[in-house]
């Protein structure tokens, strides 16, 4: 007599979400919402992830082709190493293999990336230097692990469509020293040991690229010279 087999579990879909899913997906919808109305996440460029467990892999992402500025909670898919859903509808971004680089590489848990006027240009003016310098300026001391006196390289890699393309550029350019990659007329991807770090990263180098624009049109050097701050 035929049995039917009884199908085995699909671990594509369906599966439940982690316990600690929902204080990050919380915490990216807040982001999302700040980075929108600093015009850095505009529309549906722009992506985030949190990295829930690093083996297995799972991570939590936002869906490709969603307003980041109208996230909820449940918007967000859980991947695997693979970039296979596991559970929620629509398809993850685009540049998740980018992120999933940045995990391999660092032992960040949060990345995120964001498209803003300062950065693009940013990268236009000193694409041919291969990153922009940041010296003597205050709000360096809000990079993890660096001081008023650290010089700050962030690196430009080019553009492509090609996701595994991208991927392997911001991957060549990752290292332990500065916690971003940007990307030329394209956005910075930031990360941080969790995503309160990631959002931080985001702020400060989103400052200090619309100071170092600035400063490039005034035709004024990053570094005047004074080595300390205000005492």
């Amino acid at each position: 007599m035929f049995t039917k087999p009884i199908p085995g579990p699909d671990l594509r879909v369906n599966q439940s979400l982690p316990p600690d899913s929902g204080a990050a997906a919380q915490s990216m919808v807040e982001a999302a919402q700040f980075f929108h109305s600093r015009g850095w996440l505009m529309g549906t460029c722009g992506n985030l992830s949190v990295q829930l467990h690093r083996v297995p892999q799972r991570i939590l992402v936002t869906p490709s082709g969603k307003d980041k500025s109208r996230l909820d909670p449940e918007d967000f898919l859980l991947v695997d190493e693979r970039g296979m859903s596991l559970t929620g509808a629509g398809r993850a971004s685009e540049e998740l293999s980018v992120h999933q680089e940045i995990y391999r590489l660092t032992e960040a848990t949060a990345v995120f990336h964001v498209h803003s006027l300062s950065n693009n240009l940013a990268s236009r003016i000193w694409l041919e230097a291969g990153h922009v310098t940041f010296e003597g300026v205050e709000m360096i001391k809000g990079i993890a692990g660096k001081t008023l006196h650290d010089k700050v390289l962030l690196p430009i890699v080019a553009n492509s469509h090609d996701m595994p393309a991208l991927a392997r550029s911001v991957a060549a350019a990752v290292t332990s020293d500065v916690p971003a990659v940007l990307v030329y007329q394209h956005g910075i991807y930031a990360w941080g040991r969790d995503a309160e770090a990631a959002r931080r990263h985001i702020e400060i180098f989103e400052f200090l690229l619309q100071y170092a624009v600035e400063l490039h049109r005034l035709g004024l050097p990053m570094q005047d010279g004074q080595r300390r701050g205000i005492v």
